[in-house]
């Protein structure tokens, strides 16, 4: 149900830029998920287009980027892309700590005309 929220907040963040700018349709919305997220892109797009009927953003389209879970190694610094059960440095093999990389729902920006 997080989902639902989300795109009801971003329908309502569209729409006001839209009145702001005097545009009368938003035709895109750039947006960015984690692969650990636990938001589904295809589920917040069909709220979306629900909570758009007969607003600006009815029609707008979703411009995806899917973010890749990263851990970053306490000895070398090194930024690595978490594996299924592997989560040491390939190069130190050090276990490495979480990062915000993968965890991201964000709206990046609104196309508007």
């Amino acid at each position: 149900m997080h989902e639902y929220h989300k795109a009801v907040e971003w329908v309502e963040k569209a729409n006001a830029l839209a009145k702001e700018r005097g545009a009368s349709k938003v035709t895109s919305l750039k947006v960015t998920f984690g692969e650990a997220s636990d938001y589904s892109p295809e589920v917040v797009k069909n709220y979306f287009d629900e909570a758009a009927e007969g607003t600006p953003c009815e029609g707008a389209k979703f411009d995806v980027t899917i973010t890749r879970c990263m851990l970053k190694c306490p000895n070398c610094s090194k930024l690595f892309e978490k594996k299924l059960l592997e989560y040491r440095c390939p190069d130190c093999k050090v276990e490495g700590n979480p990062t915000d990389s993968g965890n991201e729902v964000e709206l990046n920006d609104i196309v508007c005309e």
